[in-house]
């Protein structure tokens, strides 16, 4: 039932319409292209969903870890990305605090303890394991800039719409801070984490393995004023499937309800 509910907040955040002002070239250079032993500074001087001080090296422990950036107010697809990546994490069988680290940090430094705190109880709520065990980190534009650079990671700011375009990926860190794996946000496969986190544990993985992660979080093509042919075909999919799900869900609450 959770991951149906996830599969429908999917399917609605593919659905919800939104208008875009970033052209074509400025849509290209937002990505994740990880350099060569790129690695998450472990120094960074950062602030927690409580505004108490926290760096990588804090959150991690000694831990392999999921890394995740989303922007606290996204109103898209970043928090359908976190609930997947909590799903996941709990079908992982894995202990959180214990056999990983959760870590996820914000894109925007206007973004403070209070909406990093709001988006943790919107969308790992489901999840109170996961959740005790997450951390969202905020910090100044600077810091999250080093940050980015040092992962190969780029958001494209959209200030018309106040939003970002940016990357929907799971990247896996080895305890030591180092990109073991990244794994696409909105398809993340338990089985699959569940490996790149053993690998990652053992700091033994063979470098970083990269797979294609190309949907971005902003998801239209604004140089046409339009959807582009990816965004229209997951459109398409998701008004089909959100009619599905909410039939499939009313279904599996009506017998619920005859069971009582």
């Amino acid at each position: 039932m959770r991951r149906l509910l996830l599969a429908l907040m999917l399917a609605l955040g593919l659905a919800m319409p939104a208008r875009a002002a970033l052209t074509e070239a400025e849509l290209a250079e937002a990505g994740l292209n990880p350099p060569a032993g790129a690695a998450l500074p472990l120094d960074l001087p950062l602030r927690d969903e409580t505004g108490r001080p926290a760096t990588p090296a804090d959150v991690l422990g000694g831990r392999p870890a999921v890394l995740v950036l989303a922007d606290y107010t996204c109103e898209t697809l970043c928090g359908t990305a976190l609930g997947l990546a909590a799903s996941a994490l709990v079908e992982t069988g894995l202990r959180p605090g214990v056999d990983y680290s959760f870590l996820v940090l914000g894109i925007d430094a206007r973004d403070g303890p209070e909406q990093a705190a709001a988006m943790k109880a919107t969308y790992l709520g489901s999840f109170p394991e996961v959740m005790r065990a997450a951390r969202f980190l905020t910090g100044p534009k600077a810091v999250l800039d080093r940050a980015q650079a040092a992962i190969g990671y780029r958001a494209e700011p959209d200030l018309a719409s106040d939003r970002y375009a940016h990357p929907l990926a799971a990247i896996v860190l080895t305890p030591a801070g180092t990109l073991s794996r990244v794994l696409p946000g909105l398809a993340l496969e338990p089985v699959a984490l569940a490996g790149a986190m053993r690998d990652a544990a053992s700091a033994g993985g063979g470098g970083l393995v990269e797979i294609g992660v190309r949907l971005l979080c902003y998801g239209l093509d604004p140089a046409r004023g339009i959807y582009n042919a990816v965004v229209k075909r997951g459109l398409a999919m998701g008004t089909a499937a959100t009619a599905i799900l909410l039939g499939i869900a009313a279904l599996l609450l009506a017998r619920r309800g005859r069971r009582a």
